[in-house]
C-alpha cells in the first residue's frame, strides 16, 4: 500500500499569509519575498493581505524600491491595493529617505476611491521629517486638517521633529499648542523635540519654558532634553543658565555626558568666564566623562579671550598627554592667546607644531601668527607668514595685510611697505586708508617724500 502523502501539494493562502507576516515581524524581508514568489508557482493567487504583508516586510528591511515594485505588481495582477498596502509602501519610502515618493503615494490614495487614514499622514510626515523637509511636512499637516482626519500623537511627534530639524521653533510651538488643545498626552520625546527646535532657533527662554513644563508634567526627564536646554543657553551666551541646568542634571541623579559638559564649557567661554570653563573641564575628568577636542577647544578659547596664554598652552599640552589630538581649531585658539599675550616666539612654535601634526594651517592660524609677530616687532617673520598665506591660496584680508605693513613701517622698511601695497592690488585686494597711512609714514621716516604725493592721491580715492 502506497504511503500517504503527509505534505499537501498546495499550501493554503492562510498559511502563506501567516508565514509572510511572521517573516515581516522578524525583519526577514528576503524570506517574505521568497514566500511571495513561491506562490507564483502554485495555483494560488496572492491576495491584498499577502501583498500588504510583503510590502510591510520590505519596509522593515529598508527596501523601498522592492516595496514599490510589489505595489506595481499588485496593479498588474489586478489586486486592488488597500490603505494598508499604501501605508506600508509610504512607510518604506520614508525609511529609505524618499520623501517625494512617499508624498506621491499619499496623493495617489486621495486620487483613488480610498481615503488616507491617520497612519497614511503620519508615515508621509515622518518621511518628510527624516529628510529635513519641514515645509512639506507642514503642508501634509494642512491636508490632514482639510480631510478632517484626526491627528494622533505620532503625527504630531513627526511634525514637531520636522520643525526641529528645520530650526522652525515657532511652528514647533504651534504644533505643541495644538496638541494641548486636543488634550493629548505629551511624552519626553515630544518635549525634547520642542526644546531642540528652540535651541536651534536661538530661543533659550522658550527652550527653558518647555523644559520646566516637561518637569511639571512629572515626566522622567533624561540627559538628552537637558542637553538641548544647555545648548540653547550656550548659543545665546546665557552661561549662568547653562551651568545651572548642568547642576540640575546632576541633582536629578542623571549622568551628564560629553555633550552636556561641552555645551556648558562653551557657554562659559562665550560669557568670558574662563575660571568656570576650566572648573567644568576638571569636573569632566573627575566624573570620568571623556574629554574630546571640543571640550579642550572651548577651554582654550576661554583662556584666550581672557588673555591667559599660559593656561591656554597648559591645556594644549594636557590634550596631548590625554591622547586627544588637537585639531587646527585648538591650535588657532592657542596661537591667538599667544598673540594677545605678546608671545610671538611661542605663536610661531605652535604654527610649526600644526605642520608637524600633519594639519593644514588655515587663514586664522596665519593671521593670529602675523598679529603676534606684528606686536613683537618681527617684520621679517610677518612678511614670511603672509607669503605662505599667498602661496597656500588662503583668503587674505585687508586687516592681515595692514598688520604686516604696520610691522614693516615700524621698522622703517619702506621698500617692503610699498611692495606689499602693490601685492595687495595684484591680489585684487583693495588697500584702505589705513594701508596708505602706513605707506606715507614709512616714506616720511625714510626721507622718501617723493612717494608721498602719489600715496596721498590714493588716500583721497579711498575716502
Amino acid at each position: 500500500m502506497a504511503e500517504a502523502e503527509l505534505v499537501p501539494s498546495v499550501i493554503s493562502p492562510t498559511i502563506h499569509s501567516a508565514g509572510i507576516s511572521a517573516c515581516e515581524k522578524a525583519g526577514q524581508w528576503q524570506r517574505a519575498l521568497s514566500l511571495l514568489c513561491d506562490m507564483g508557482d502554485s495555483i494560488l493567487e496572492a491576495d491584498v493581505i499577502i501583498y500588504s504583508a510583503g510590502i510591510s516586510a520590505c519596509d522593515r528591511g529598508g527596501q523601498w524600491q522592492r516595496a514599490l515594485s510589489l505595489l506595481g505588481e499588485m496593479r498588474e495582477k489586478r489586486v486592488e491595493p488597500n490603505v494598508v498596502s499604501y501605508n506600508a509602501a509610504i512607510s518604506a519610502c520614508g525609511t529609505g529617505g524618499e520623501w517625494q515618493q512617499a508624498s506621491s503615494l499619499l496623493f495617489e490614495i486621495g486620487e483613488s476611491s480610498l481615503e488616507p487614514d491617520v497612519f497614511s499622514y503620519s508615515s508621509g510626515i515622518s518621511a518628510c521629517e527624516k529628510c529635513g523637509r519641514w515645509q512639506q511636512a507642514l503642508s501634509l499637516f494642512g491636508n490632514l486638517w482639510e480631510t478632517k482626519v484626526e491627528a494622533d500623537v505620532f503625527t504630531f511627534s513627526a511634525g514637531i521633529s520636522a520643525c526641529e530639524k528645520g530650526a522652525q521653533w515657532q511652528h514647533a510651538l504651534s504644533l505643541l499648542r495644538d496638541m494641548g488643545t486636543a488634550k493629548m498626552r505629551f511624552d519626553v520625546i515630544i518635549y525634547g523635540a520642542g526644546v531642540s527646535a528652540c535651541e536651534k532657533g536661538g530661543q533659550w527662554y522658550q527652550a527653558l519654558s518647555l523644559l520646566r513644563e516637561a518637569g511639571n508634567a512629572n515626566l522622567d526627564l533624561d540627559a538628552i532634553i537637558y542637553n538641548a536646554g544647555i545648548s540653547a543657553c550656550e548659543k545665546c551666551g546665557q552661561w549662568q543658565q547653562a551651568v545651572s541646568l548642568l547642576r540640575e542634571l546632576r541633582s536629578l541623579k542623571l549622568q551628564p555626558d560629553d555633550i552636556s559638559y561641552n555645551a556648558g564649557i562653551s557657554a562659559c567661554e562665550k560669557g568670558r568666564e574662563w575660571q568656570y570653563a576650566l572648573s567644568l573641564l576638571i569636573e569632566m575628568g573627575e566624573e570620568a566623562v571623556d574629554r574630546n577636542a571640543i571640550s579642550y577647544n572651548a577651554g582654550i578659547s576661554a583662556c584666550e579671550k581672557a588673555g591667559h596664554w599660559e593656561k591656554a598652552l597648559t591645556l594644549l599640552r594636557e590634550m596631548r598627554n590625554s591622547q586627544v589630538d588637537p585639531d587646527v581649531i585648538c591650535y588657532n585658539a592657542g596661537i591667538s592667546a599667544c598673540e594677545k599675550g605678546n608671545q610671538w616666539e611661542v605663536a610661531l612654535s605652535l604654527l610649526t607644531e600644526v605642520v608637524e601634526a600633519i594639519l593644514e594651517p588655515d587663514a586664522i592660524s596665519y593671521s593670529a601668527g602675523i598679529g603676534a609677530c606684528h606686536k613683537g616687532g618681527q617684520w621679517q617673520q610677518a612678511v614670511l607668514l603672509l607669503s605662505k598665506m599667498w602661496k597656500a591660496k588662503l583668503a587674505v584680508g585687508v586687516i592681515t595685510c595692514n598688520a604686516v605693513i604696520s610691522a614693516c613701517e615700524r621698522n622703517k622698511q619702506w621698500q617692503w611697505v610699498l611692495s606689499l601695497l602693490v601685492e595687495m592690488r595684484e591680489a585684487k585686494l583693495e588697500p584702505n586708508v589705513i594701508s596708505f597711512e602706513y605707506g606715507i609714514r614709512a616714506c616720511d621716516k625714510s626721507w622718501h617724500a617723493m612717494r608721498m604725493p602719489s600715496l596721498l592721491s590714493e588716500v583721497r580715492k579711498t575716502v
